[in-house]
C-alpha cells in the first residue's frame, strides 16, 4: 500500500489550489487524484470571476485561458429594462479547459503528483496503517489500489463523498439548491466586453440568467432556478423559452446542466485527517452563486493547514478546526449575511424589480457605481432599508 502525506480528491480549482499549497508548503508526499479523463473538463459553470480575486493566483493578461475580458456589469430588470454599471476592471470569462490544466501545472511544479481517471471509491479509518490516518480505495486505468494517507481534502465538488465517509454533514436542502442549464449561444448581439445578470422571478425564480461572452458573438447563456419556487418547468424549459425570446436567431453550440449550491458553507468543514474545501463544503456566495476564486482561497488554505498539521504531527480534528476558523473569518461569515439578504431578495416581485432599475437609472452614465445604485435605491425606495441593513447585522 502506497502512502502518502496529502490526498486531494478532485482536481478543480480548490484541489489544484490545495495540492499546489500543501506541496509548496512542504507536507511532503502530495497526490492529486482526478476522476474525469481531463482536467478542466467537462465544464459546469459561467466561468466568470473577478479580477481582483484572480489576480492573487495568477496574472490573466495575454493568458490563453482567457476568452475575455469585461469591463462592464448590465443588470437586467423584469421587464428587459438595462441598468448598465460604470466600467472598471470588472472580471474576465474563462476557459475552464485551459485553466485548471495551468493551476494543475503549478501543483506539478510544487512537487505534487497528479493522476486523471482515478476516483476515490472508498475510505475507512487507518491510524498507523500505511503511515497514513486513512485507507483510502482508488479506482484507476490499472485497477483497485489502496492509498494511505495522513490529511485527505475533499475537493470533489457539490457530489462530495469524502464528506460523508468522514461523518461530515454536507446535504444540501432543496431550497438551497439551484439547478442550473447553459447553452453556449454563438450568432448573438451583445456588448461583448460586458457580463449581464437577469432577475425576476418570472426569469428565474429563486436565481438570475445570465449572459458571460466568450468572444464577440459567441457567449454562455445560462439561469438557474430554485425548484421549489417555480411553475412546474424543468430548468431547460425556462432556459429553452429563455433563449426563444432574446435570442431567436442564435445556434446553440454546447450545452451544461448541473447542480448550485446557494446556501452556506457547512457547519464542520473538517474531521480527524480530513479537509473539505470549495463546493464539496458549500463554499459559494449565496447571493452570485460564484464559486471559482473562492474555491481557490479555501484550497490554498486547506494545502497550508494540512502542510501546518503534517508538521507538527496532529491531524486531528481540534488542531484542524484552524482551517474552518480562518475561513469562516475569511468570507464565510460574510456568506450567511448574503444568505439572509438573498432570502429577502427573492420575495421581492416584478413590478418592484422594474421600480428599482428605472431609479437606478437616474443616475448619471458615469456615476453609475453598484454603490451608488444601491444608495439611490435606499432614498428612493425605503422599504429596502431592512435588507440592507442584513449586510451590518
Amino acid at each position: 500500500m502506497r502512502a502518502v502525506d496529502v490526498l486531494v480528491v478532485g482536481a478543480g480549482p480548490a484541489g489544484c489550489v490545495a495540492a499546489w499549497e500543501a506541496a509548496a508548503a512542504g507536507a511532503g508526499d502530495v497526490l492529486l487524484i482526478e476522476r474525469d479523463r481531463a482536467i478542466g473538463a467537462p465544464v459546469r459553470c459561467a466561468e466568470g470571476v473577478g479580477s481582483a480575486g484572480l489576480r492573487e493566483f495568477l496574472n490573466p493578461d495575454g493568458a490563453d485561458w482567457v476568452s475575455r475580458r469585461i469591463s462592464r456589469v448590465i443588470l437586467i430588470a423584469p421587464d428587459d429594462t438595462q441598468v448598465a454599471l460604470a466600467p472598471g476592471d470588472v472580471g474576465y470569462v474563462l476557459d475552464r479547459t485551459r485553466f485548471e490544466p495551468v493551476l494543475a501545472e503549478e501543483a506539478a511544479r510544487a512537487g505534487a503528483t497528479i493522476r486523471i481517471s482515478t476516483e476515490a471509491v472508498g475510505i475507512e479509518r487507518a491510524d498507523g496503517a500505511g503511515g497514513g490516518r486513512w485507507r483510502v480505495r482508488l479506482r484507476g486505468p490499472g485497477g483497485e489500489e489502496t492509498v494511505g494517507a495522513r490529511v485527505v481534502i475533499g475537493a470533489d465538488g457539490v457530489e462530495t463523498m469524502i464528506g460523508r465517509w468522514a461523518g461530515l454533514e454536507t446535504r444540501v436542502a432543496a431550497r438551497d439548491m439551484e439547478s442550473c442549464a447553459q447553452y453556449v449561444v454563438g450568432n448573438i448581439a451583445f456588448d461583448p466586453d460586458a457580463i449581464y445578470l437577469h432577475f425576476g422571478p418570472t426569469v428565474a425564480p429563486g436565481g438570475y440568467a445570465w449572459i458571460f461572452p466568450k468572444g464577440v458573438g459567441v457567449a454562455n447563456v445560462g439561469l438557474g432556478v430554485v425548484t421549489l419556487r417555480g411553475d412546474g418547468r424543468t430548468v431547460r424549459q425556462y432556459l429553452d423559452d429563455y433563449i426563444a425570446r432574446h435570442f431567436p436567431g442564435g445556434t446553440v453550440i454546447g450545452l451544461t446542466v448541473g447542480g448550485v449550491i446557494s446556501g452556506v458553507t457547512v457547519k464542520r468543514t473538517v474531521a480527524d485527517g480530513v479537509i473539505l474545501a470549495g463546493d464539496a463544503a458549500h463554499m459559494i456566495n449565496p447571493l452570485s452563486g460564484g464559486g471559482i476564486v473562492n474555491a481557490m482561497k479555501a484550497g490554498r488554505l486547506a494545502g497550508r493547514h494540512a502542510a501546518r498539521a503534517i508538521r507538527e504531527g496532529d491531524t486531528s480534528a481540534r488542531n484542524l478546526q484552524a482551517y474552518h476558523d480562518e475561513w469562516m473569518r475569511l468570507l464565510g461569515d460574510a456568506h450567511q449575511k448574503y444568505y439572509r439578504l438573498k432570502e429577502t431578495i427573492n420575495k421581492f416581485d416584478d413590478a418592484f424589480l422594474n421600480g428599482l432599475a428605472r431609479t437606478a437609472n437616474r443616475i448619471p452614465d458615469e456615476k453609475r457605481s453598484l454603490g451608488r445604485v444601491i444608495g439611490s435605491a435606499l432614498v428612493h425606495h425605503p422599504s429596502l432599508l431592512p435588507i440592507a441593513a442584513q449586510l451590518f447585522l
